[in-house]
């Protein structure tokens, strides 16, 4: 009985550098994409429309040592680092995007925008 394994071994194998074995491939260039009718950036943008964000309203901050939060009840009063009439902050994701004054609307607190923060 022959032993075919020997045999093989002494076959010529394939080399990868083949120059028949790599070629290259060239592809066309990509074409941008243009909406149809002039209206895709407009579609787009009423996607973003029902986007939820968090907006944050910052009437104003102070520091307490944790046996004066542990000693709170209702009733405490919290000293804020801002005035009383002082426009609040408002806030997107840690941007301040706007200020405002509190306001009472059917027994709940809003607020009024009194001025747009500058974009730089």
């Amino acid at each position: 009985m022959e032993d075919k394994t020997i045999t093989d071994q002494n076959e010529p194998t394939q080399s990868i550098d083949d120059a028949e074995s790599i070629k290259s491939v060239k592809f066309s260039p990509l074409e941008p994409v243009t909406p149809q009718g002039g209206e895709g950036s407009s579609k787009n943008m009423d996607m973003l429309m029902d986007v939820h964000i968090p907006v944050l309203v910052e009437l104003g901050k102070t520091e307490m040592l944790m046996r004066d939060v542990m000693a709170l009840t209702p009733g405490s009063i919290i000293e804020l680092d801002s005035l009383a009439g002082e426009p609040v902050k408002i806030s997107v994701r840690g941007k301040v995007i706007a200020f405002g004054e509190v306001v009472v609307v059917d027994e709940n607190f809003g607020v009024k925008i009194t001025r747009i923060a500058n974009t730089t």
